[in-house]
């Protein structure tokens, strides 16, 4: 973790238990959807619940690419979106933390979206 960078997530219920032990053994603050509402809730529920509680929200669910959220409701959502094949995410993440770390650090509080696929990092702030 760079120094001093502590990102608050918040991950969806399609993310493999193995990217949250990732980041809490990277010390950082990481909350389950699935701790604190229904399995079922709906993608703008859980975005808004992430952007009140000041977290990024991390996803698999490509739902989150749609029209919908870029209306303005969802401007200050950071969101980290995976493509890659969810057994390969804990890893594919621990290949880029660092990356994702300096980003945050450099957004310095401005909504960041990052999408992580198998091969490639698109990084959007």
């Amino acid at each position: 973790m760079l120094s001093g960078t502590t990102i608050s997530f918040l991950t969806d219920q399609n993310v493999p238990e193995s990217v949250p032990k990732l980041l809490i053994g990277h010390g950082h603050d990481l909350v389950r959807v699935r701790d604190i509402m229904s399995a079922d809730a709906k993608d703008p529920v859980v975005a808004a619940a992430a952007m009140a509680a000041g977290r990024t929200l991390i996803t698999w669910d490509r739902d989150f690419n749609h029209q919908r959220f870029l209306k303005p409701r969802f401007a200050a959502l950071s969101r980290i979106g995976f493509s890659c094949p969810e057994p390969d995410g804990a890893a594919r993440l621990k290949e880029v933390l660092d990356l994702i770390e300096f980003t945050f650090a450099r957004a310095d509080g401005a909504p960041v979206k990052i999408l992580v696929g198998k091969d490639k990092i698109q990084i959007r702030c």
